[in-house]
């Protein structure tokens, strides 16, 4: 059936899963995709300032790199200083108040057209809590509310973004409650961050803003020079897509959830050694990926075109188990060195066209900030991403049925539709899980020029696809009018040949924004 491209929109949000989330690094603090690694005692949770969650060390040790940790950390109220005014970072009030107003406009082309069109056109506001560091507990929570255009969805929308507890008992770190959890060293392409879901419907130049939290626990027990990592989550909860069309008689399902029991849950482990030299880590995952496969649910042909006919396709999870290494370590002053690899073995056969092979993922990077001179400094962070897919096939669709014929065709006809349908899906979900060439080879350079007394910002992350000759490009200039007001205007732009991801989201996902947000 003709609904190929249809359903292959569907992936225009795995530029994410592939590591592209498109945006350059945060003007209002922050580093350009935080991980927040670092043991909960040891962390003094920045004010909300629309970058996340992020300590101020822009996400503890592992993410101390000057391209990943450097770029504009000194905000007024973020990851550059301390909450309440406290000199270690501790909040001297028994509660801190903070948060962002903001508003964006995000413009794009219409898919064969010659014409622009309105992407995204909203207002948000956000606020964050954070209690006072008892000698063994404080508290944070932040809420967002956003109005206006999202996608072909206008509305408000309440988002409690993090709500949680930490508890400190000697040794040990304990946080409980809905949270973000960010694994990995690499910048915007990290295989062994599988903890906590996504919401592609969200377009900022935030590339923070599009993680969801998940209600569970997170444990640290250090042993210097040793931390042992604990990680649970009982509930699954998808990655979140955007809406798109679909072909006449063609409709989504409900996403077919895992039932909220112990054994559904997801179990992370995660070994941390932290030297002078050199710091790295070894974990082991077991549970429900974050992005399910696709499936048909059910397909039936009446023969009539009333009562219509129906195919109806709905998004099916898959339990895999993953085991990831990552390092990083610093050649003196001038340059970082860190990589990352997984091992993802999906637990159920990849023949049922909903689940992934298993594949092995490994990043290589380096960065240099160039020191601050009359005209300026200039941060670079350039990585190779390797994939391999073990057991590879391609994936074939077979000769299409034009979709005004289902009126015509009678229950006789089921076993054809459903045979086209499902092949349509095993190519779509190749597509989905970056599974399109056995072994594929993908470079990545961030870069952000910092002058005007560190007011303005020019950056941009690019990323090219060597194998299937796709590519992204985000430039993005930032300035920052006083201490609580900054201006952004960028872009997001994909390409690829039609028969690839990118090229097929270039009309979705590729547009220029405006953004102006104050901060408190």
């Amino acid at each position: 059936m003709r609904f190929a491209l249809q359903l292959a929109c569907l992936t225009a949000v795995l530029v994410w899963v592939c590591g592209a989330r498109p945006a350059a690094a945060q003007i209002d603090g922050g580093a350009p995709d935080a991980n927040d690694d670092a043991p909960l005692a040891d962390r003094s949770d920045a004010a909300v300032t629309g970058a996340g969650d992020v300590g101020p060390d822009g996400g503890g040790v592992e993410n101390a790199a000057p391209a990943a940790s450097g770029l504009f950390q000194s905000g007024p109220t973020g990851a550059g200083g301390p909450a309440g005014g406290a000199v270690d970072g501790t909040p001297t009030r028994p509660v801190v108040l903070s948060g962002y107003a903001r508003g964006d406009v995000f413009v794009g082309k219409v898919a064969g057209a010659a014409r622009a069109t309105m992407k995204a056109a909203y207002g948000e506001a956000a606020l964050a809590l954070r209690t006072a560091r008892l000698p063994h507990a404080d508290g944070f929570a932040e809420a967002r509310v956003r109005t206006g255009l999202q996608g072909d969805q206008q509305n408000t929308f309440l988002d409690l973004r993090e709500a949680y507890v930490n508890a400190y008992a000697g040794p040990v770190d304990l946080r409980l409650g809905q949270q973000i959890i960010v694994w990995g060293r690499a910048d915007a392409l990290n295989p062994t961050n599988n903890l906590t879901p996504v919401d592609f419907r969200i377009r900022s130049p935030i590339e923070d803003d599009i993680r969801l939290g998940n209600v569970g626990a997170r444990g640290f027990l250090r042993l210097a020079p040793f931390r042992l990592e604990g990680v649970w989550m009982p509930i699954y909860l998808p990655t979140l897509l955007p809406p798109v069309g679909l072909p006449p008689f063609v409709s989504y399902g409900p996403t077919a959830i895992p039932a909220p029991e112990l054994a559904n849950g997801l179990y992370a482990g995660r070994l941390h050694l932290e030297l002078p030299a050199v710091e790295m880590s070894l974990s082991y995952l077991r549970g429900y990926a974050p992005l399910p496969g696709l499936t048909m649910s059910s397909v039936t042909l009446t023969g009539t075109a009333n009562p219509p006919p129906s195919i109806v396709v709905v998004r099916t999870p898959y339990r895999h188990q993953v085991v990831g290494f990552d390092f990083s370590t610093a050649l003196g002053d001038w340059l970082t060195i860190r990589g990352e690899a997984a091992y993802r073995r999906p637990e159920a056969d990849a023949r049922r066209g909903y689940v992934p092979r298993a594949d092995l993922q490994y990043v290589l990077g380096i960065d240099h900030s160039f020191g601050a001179h009359s005209f300026g400094a200039l941060s670079v962070l350039a990585q190779y991403l390797g994939r391999y897919v073990f057991d590879w096939q391609k994936e074939n669709v077979p000769a299409l049925l034009d979709p005004a014929t289902l009126p015509t065709l009678g229950p006789s006809y089921t076993d054809l539709v459903t045979g086209t349908v499902n092949a349509v899906l095993a190519r779509t979900n190749q597509i989905l899980f970056q599974q399109t060439a056995r072994v594929q080879h993908v470079g990545t350079l961030r870069a952000e020029w910092l002058g005007a007394h560190d007011t303005l910002s020019l950056s941009t992350l690019a990323i090219v696809n060597v194998t299937t000759h796709e590519w992204l490009v985000t430039p993005r200039i930032g300035y920052r009018v006083d201490d609580a007001l900054a201006v952004y205007l960028g872009a997001q732009i994909f390409h690829g040949p039609p028969d690839t991801l990118f090229g097929l989201i270039d009309a979705e996902l590729s547009a220029g924004y405006a953004e102006l947000r104050y901060i408190f």
